[in-house]
């Protein structure tokens, strides 16, 4: 298995780096601090996952996902950013990521929504996820 990490923080991209190789164990983590680099690292390797800073040197907002997207459309991206925004976090779902995890949610949270996303699945933090519509009380 082979892990791209994008993010400009250092510290960041040290935690999550722990997380997958714990998580899967045997994976190999590749490291970019911009997109560009990013981009390159995407172009050489065969990449299962990339864990996907919105907020980059060269690259902001859900725009930094779909320059990702347009590039590699055939790897999963999660996207692993500050803003907890449900309008950025519902952006990058309809740009194409198969996840979104706010940092702040990181360390809980990153390993579970990483098997969702290999899985097939997509996860949605709770508080982006669109309400269910509720059965009328008279069941009409």
């Amino acid at each position: 298995m082979e892990v791209l990490l994008i993010d400009d923080q250092a510290v960041s991209v040290q935690v999550y780096a722990a997380i997958v190789r714990k998580t899967f164990s045997g994976a190999r983590v590749h490291i970019a601090l911009d997109l560009s680099e990013g981009l390159q690292i995407a172009a050489h390797r065969k990449l299962d996952l990339v864990l996907l800073d919105l907020m980059l040197q060269n690259s902001s907002g859900v725009h930094t996902l779909q320059k990702f997207r347009r590039a590699c459309p055939s790897i999963a991206v999660l996207v692993v950013a500050a803003t907890e925004d449900k309008e950025t976090i519902r952006g990058c779902l309809d740009a194409g990521a198969r996840g979104y995890v706010p940092k702040t949610t990181a360390l809980a949270t990153l390993a579970g929504a990483m098997q969702t996303v290999l899985g097939g699945g997509v996860h949605v933090p709770p508080e982006a996820q669109r309400p269910q519509l509720k059965p009328a009380a008279n069941g009409g």
